[in-house]
């Protein structure tokens, strides 16, 4: 059982914007590792700043909606610095890391008064490789399923609902 509980902010989400910077850089390189900002395969080749836009899109449309209960309208920025996926190399080798790091601005939403940020938020975790990326794959479970699922899991966390009530922060062990 919680040792601390805190109460969430009581924020509606009234808007949100996404950029995707033009001056990051992109790779198609077939490398373990490129060196660029964006490396994203899952899409045909195309303009992949807009590609990555639409997952944070897709991820963040589902959980950035409006609150009638709450106290404060705010609005979210979200300015990505970096988005890696795994190359195909890489994903049906030793598999990775996907590398999603943006930085948060949340703002009220009639004054424009900066409330949180802007500070950096780094969800990065183990991408699939080998055997049990093909597996995954063959199941529907994309590196774009894997990446909207993080990504959303952040956001309910970060944007809770009235209906998540309290957040443990501190837990005992016996």
């Amino acid at each position: 059982a919680p040792v601390i509980e805190v109460p969430t902010q009581d924020w509606s989400i009234t808007g949100y914007e996404i950029t995707v910077p033009r001056t990051l850089s992109v790779s198609e390189a077939n490398s373990i590792k490129p060196a660029a900002d964006i490396v994203w395969r899952e899409d045909p080749p195309g303009d992949r700043y807009q590609q990555v836009e639409g997952i944070l899109e897709q991820a963040l449309s589902e959980v950035f909606v409006p609150r009638e209960d709450a106290l404060t309208p705010v609005t979210v920025s979200i300015e990505l610095v970096e988005f890696h996926a795994v190359t195909q190399r890489a994903r049906y080798t030793i598999g990775g890391a996907h590398e999603i790091v943006f930085v948060l601005t949340v703002r009220h939403a009639e004054t424009g008064a900066i409330l949180s940020g802007p500070r950096p938020v780094d969800l990065t975790f183990r991408a699939l490789g080998g055997q049990a990326a093909i597996e995954a794959e063959a199941a529907g479970i994309t590196q774009r399923v894997r990446i909207v699922e993080r990504i959303q899991a952040w956001a309910r966390t970060e944007f809770p609902t009235p209906a998540l009530g309290f957040i443990p922060v501190a837990q005992l062990a016996n």
